[in-house]
């Protein structure tokens, strides 16, 4: 659920490349939401290459060397989640 901030929205008018459209065109198609989403997240996340999505797969990458760790040590793939929790703790602070 939004903020009661977040609710109200803003019309601008943006110039950008024909590149940069088409990019952003692609983007959207590809992930199955709207242009104006990408922007959005491109703007919020613009100091950072962290997206939502790249955080996502980033995530997903972890679980899975969590799980191959556990294969050979469940200590060590303790280790990996708990260390991995306090990077998202972060992250989510950060923002």
């Amino acid at each position: 659920m939004r903020k009661p901030e977040e609710l109200k929205t803003v019309r601008k008018t943006v110039l950008m490349s024909e590149a940069t459209a088409n990019d952003i065109e692609q983007e959207a198609k590809e992930r199955g939401i709207s242009p104006n989403a990408v922007m959005n997240e491109r703007l919020k996340h613009r100091a950072i290459d962290f997206n939502p999505e790249k955080l996502a797969k980033f995530q997903d990458f972890v679980n899975q060397a969590i799980r191959l760790m556990g294969i050979y040590s469940i200590e060590k793939a303790k280790f990996l989640a708990k260390e991995a929790h306090k990077l998202w703790i972060f992250s989510l602070k950060s923002e």
